[in-house]
């Protein structure tokens, strides 16, 4: 039976103090059993599997809810209202211990049961409620947990299982942040399509200050100043107020223990000052300096960069204040404040080629259907698990006219393959590999092993269709080391790529045979590109991390490992050929002196025949949200006399599934969301 999972939320505050109630509904649940590696596996939909290594393996439904902003010393306290007691079969799997994909061929899953839990004769984890962090996005203040539906006795062998389970969520007023207008929008158009209370945007949002005066930041030396005087000039035409400043200048003026810290705290100037929310570190690190970050998950351990250090902009990084900067003693944040891409290069003609290439997709790519065509390579991963899963899971997030090839390996590990470079160099828009890897390259489990190497990148004939990579191998995207894959996608004068999505170090599997953060976060990104309405690439990438930000256990774990190293190597502000549906149309998130407001729609996109709703502020007075299609006929028009819940019943006659712009006007005040219909 499918599993239906219900959030409804009670939101009420004051000015001291507030207090959110809410209730996660698993009515009509049924639990499923399977087994793995003789033990039983217990999962439900519409939640995913959690815990630590040695810990039994349950499935948890993460909430992630939007307080007022600056709200401080939040509490949750979660209950199960009813459970039923139902025997298990056997013992319930514990988490084995994660493997990077490039430990395929060397390391077998290890499973291992944690005896002070196992030995236990109560129920695990005796709490409805676990890993509740608190953390802020561009002004806003979330509070994420993790809600156990499941619980476990391993010694009676039984599971407790809730139909539903109630929280409180309890703050403190603090001092609200203070952000500019376009940053409160960007935000809040990341947010709404995946935290659990959207409709509360408005209501929780930071207070207004400051103003729009710079939109992206570009970092660079003087070496290079042609090329990025072009690029800023390009990009100032675009409407998109950009400014270049050196390097040299940045260590010149801002204070810091060391050159990274320098530039991030120049990049928080910026942003506090100016709305900042885009940065270009346009160099390699020989160029632009890194943050190089220990890290560390089960016996595994590297040195590599994390360019999240300029994204995330809470706190220091270095809580403990020892200079080991991004540990789990650094009181970390996680979530970006802006969306942050690295243009990889160190001489001249790779910077003008950057420059080139991304000027030339964002204004005049070739015509033809590479612009709507995917490839996907899935090698065989692990025994009896291979890369088709996030394969398939990335297809059915595209748009449905795209043309999408696949090639897969099959578990049994059979030769890999050739014909997706003929496929590439003919023109695609959207690349994924999912196969194992080095600072050379991705590679299949067979032969031919290579996927997409080095020696592939460098001879690709592709030119300008130069498309989106990325991927969730182990090493390709590591530009501190020799010539990675990913410089090579992009050194290519004759092909190659216009955005590299890929990690420093090693990516990591998911609980078997569910897909792990590497797997999801690829998937995220195309939701969010193609059917969440967040276009611009730098953050699709920003918020496909932040909705993994509410799993991470706060210690050295694999969620904290990806959240690192994977890293976007573009023009952070470059919205996707082909990306959502195809249509140009005004997004945004209205803020104003006139107090018309537009949040939603949630769910989005939405089967046609169900309610979609809306939150809308408006001003004294009345107002009106009028729905059109894409011919711009007028299908549905809301009255409103205050602010609050639209709800718009889209079951009636000739309402049909497709495209719909929802528009919100007062005293000649407008603001405008898009809404994707579904069969």
């Amino acid at each position: 039976m499918k599993h239906v999972v219900v959030l409804v939320m009670i939101l009420a505050w004051c000015s001291v103090a507030g207090e959110m109630t809410g209730i996660v509904s698993f009515q009509n649940s049924e639990v499923l059993f399977g087994s793995r590696a003789g033990y039983s596996r217990i999962s439900l939909s519409g939640c995913t599997s959690f815990g630590s290594p040695g810990e039994p393996l349950l499935p948890v439904k993460p909430v992630t809810l939007v307080l007022p902003s600056g709200a401080c010393n939040v509490t949750v306290f979660a209950e199960a209202v009813s459970a039923d007691t139902v025997p298990v079969s056997g013992t319930v799997q514990p988490v084995a211990v994660p493997r990077p994909f490039s430990a395929a061929a060397s390391v077998p899953e290890k499973i291992s049961e944690n005896p002070a839990v196992y030995t236990s004769d109560s129920f695990w984890p005796g709490k409805a409620a676990v890993n509740i962090r608190t953390g802020n996005k561009g002004g806003f203040t979330l509070v994420s947990f993790l809600v156990y539906p499941v619980q476990y006795n391993p010694v009676s062998r039984e599971l407790q299982v809730a139909d539903t389970v109630e929280y409180t969520v309890r703050w403190e007023s603090g001092i609200s942040a203070c952000v500019s207008r376009g940053q409160i929008r960007s935000a809040a158009a990341q947010l709404a399509g995946w935290i659990d209370n959207p409709q509360d945007l408005t209501a929780c949002a930071p207070a207004i200050s400051g103003e729009d005066a710079l939109d992206m930041l570009v970092i660079t030396t003087s070496d290079y100043s042609d090329s990025f005087t072009v690029f800023t000039t390009f990009k100032n035409t675009q409407g998109i107020q950009t400014e270049l400043v050196y390097v040299s200048d940045i260590l010149a003026s801002s204070s810091g223990y060391d050159d990274p810290e320098k530039i991030r705290n120049y990049i928080i100037d910026k942003y506090n000052a100016d709305g900042l929310k885009y940065v270009l570190l346009a160099g390699d690190q020989t160029v632009v300096p890194v943050r190089s970050i220990n890290l560390f998950c089960e016996g595994y351990g590297d040195i590599a960069p994390a360019d999240l250090y300029y994204s995330d902009l809470d706190g220091t990084w270095d809580a403990s204040g020892d200079h080991d900067y991004g540990q789990t003693d650094d009181d970390l944040d996680l979530y970006s404040d802006v969306a942050v891409g690295r243009a990889l290069f160190g001489n001249s003609d790779d910077a003008a080629l950057f420059v080139e290439r991304t000027i030339m997709y964002e204004t005049s790519p070739p015509s033809g259907d590479w612009r709507s065509t995917a490839m996907l390579c899935g090698a065989g991963l692990f025994t009896g698990y291979t890369g088709a899963k996030v394969c398939d899971s990335i297809a059915v997030q595209l748009p449905d006219h795209w043309i999408v090839n696949r090639a897969y390996e099959t578990a049994s590990f059979d030769d890999g393959y050739t014909t997706h470079i003929d496929v590439i160099n003919a023109g695609t828009n959207w690349n994924h590999y999912a196969g194992h890897g080095n600072t050379s390259g991705i590679y299949w489990m067979g032969s031919p092993s290579s996927m997409m190497t080095n020696s592939i990148a460098q001879s690709l004939t592709n030119g300008d269709m130069a498309g989106i990579h990325h991927s969730i191998a182990c090493h390709p995207g590591a530009f501190h080391m020799d010539e990675s894959c990913a410089e090579a996608l992009w050194h290519n004068c004759s092909g190659g790529a216009v955005s590299v999505m890929f990690n420093t170090s090693y990516g990591w599997e998911g609980n078997l045979p569910e897909m792990g953060i590497s797997e999801w976060m690829c998937v995220y990104i195309t939701e969010e590109v193609f059917q969440l309405g967040n276009e611009v690439i730098g953050e699709a990438f920003a918020t496909a991390k932040d909705r993994r930000v509410p799993l991470w256990s706060g210690g050295y774990d694999r969620e904290l490992y990806c959240l690192m190293d994977w890293h976007g190597f573009h023009d952070p502000a470059l919205v996707p050929a082909g990306s959502g549906t195809g249509i140009e149309e005004s997004t945004e998130f209205q803020v104003g002196t006139c107090g018309i407001h537009l949040i939603g729609p949630w769910p989005n996109p939405s089967v046609c025949g169900t309610s979609v709703n809306f939150s809308a502020a408006i001003a004294e007075g009345s107002g009106r949200l009028d729905v059109f299609d894409v011919t711009g006929r007028r299908v549905w028009t809301g009255n409103l006399t205050e602010s609050g819940k639209v709800t718009w019943n889209t079951g009636a006659d000739g309402i049909l599934p497709g495209v719909y712009f929802a528009r919100l006007e007062q005293n000649g005040v407008s603001s405008t969301v898009r809404v994707i219909l579904t069969r």
